[in-house]
């Protein structure tokens, strides 16, 4: 039985609805909520101080955080601090215009994107070229060129402790899915009830709200946050919301998108044979 499973992405293609169904198998530890960002926000990891931030017993640590595939630095003090061998990961891709629109929505709807998704494209070299924040906001289309990440992952864990599944068909079969990360890290089955993956479009009322939010969060070290002001958080959060309508990707620049993933898509299939029949573009 391995020691750790680090769900380590991909953002916005379904890891918050495989931690909950995870959470609830006792031979999981989890933390006190699903990302703990210790590699990507602690500059000199420590086992020790990564393993208290799990729930005491026996069973195998649960951490996943999706920032940690997308930023290379983060595999390398996991393996600087953990034994690779004892470190079971845990991949979810999907369709990276799916996501790229996934990710833009969502930062649409927390008053932190001011500019189109097309515009966006092409600003993004230059924003997260700033800073680590921006690189971490605005990296809407970067994270969906998987193949050199998935490089990274092969460079520095054994191939038979990756697992990867594609979120189109993660969704539609979700007991099987567990069934085999249940097989993969040592866990007995157990009985899920299958979840949604958030597809609601939402956008905030009072951006100042949502921005004061985000500034006290990133003020706020890890060590001085508790449950209860993370509720509290997600209550105002989801009280500042209101239902936005759904935007459409204009054909000309969907398929500027299409021809930006297709040499990475083919990198997918070719190298590591994944089955990406349920991405439809790219068939």
């Amino acid at each position: 039985m391995y020691e750790y499973l680090i769900g380590v992405g991909a953002m916005k293609a379904g890891t918050t609805l495989l931690y909950d169904l995870l959470r609830k198998h006792p031979g999981f530890l989890c933390g006190q909520h699903k990302e703990l960002h210790y590699f990507d926000q602690v500059d000199q990891p420590d086992k020790g101080e990564y393993d208290a931030l799990f729930a005491p017993g026996q069973g195998v640590k649960l951490d996943v955080t999706p920032i940690y595939m997308y930023d290379p630095q983060c595999i390398r003090k996991i393996c600087q601090v953990l034994d690779p061998a004892q470190v079971a990961v845990a991949v979810v891709l999907r369709d990276p215009v799916e996501r790229a629109l996934s990710h833009w929505r969502m930062c649409l709807s927390q008053a932190q994107e001011k500019h189109s998704f097309e515009a966006c494209f092409d600003l993004e070299p230059q924003r997260i070229a700033q800073n680590a924040h921006d690189k971490k906001t605005f990296s809407y289309f970067s994270r969906g060129l998987y193949a050199p990440q998935l490089d990274n992952l092969y460079q520095h864990f054994p191939a038979e402790n990756i697992r990867i599944f594609i979120f189109e068909d993660f969704v539609k079969n979700q007991q099987r899915c567990v069934d085999s990360l249940c097989d993969f890290v040592g866990l007995p089955h157990f009985q899920v009830r299958d979840g949604h993956s958030n597809k609601t479009v939402v956008q905030v009322k009072s951006p100042a709200l949502a921005r004061f939010m985000r500034a006290m969060a990133r003020v706020t070290p890890n060590r001085f946050k508790r449950n209860w002001m993370r509720k509290a958080k997600y209550l105002l959060a989801r009280a500042n919301e209101k239902k936005a309508p759904r935007e459409s990707i204009a054909p000309a620049f969907e398929q500027r998108l299409i021809d930006y993933y297709r040499q990475d898509v083919a990198l997918l299939k070719s190298q590591y044979h994944l089955d990406l029949s349920a991405w439809k573009r790219f068939g």
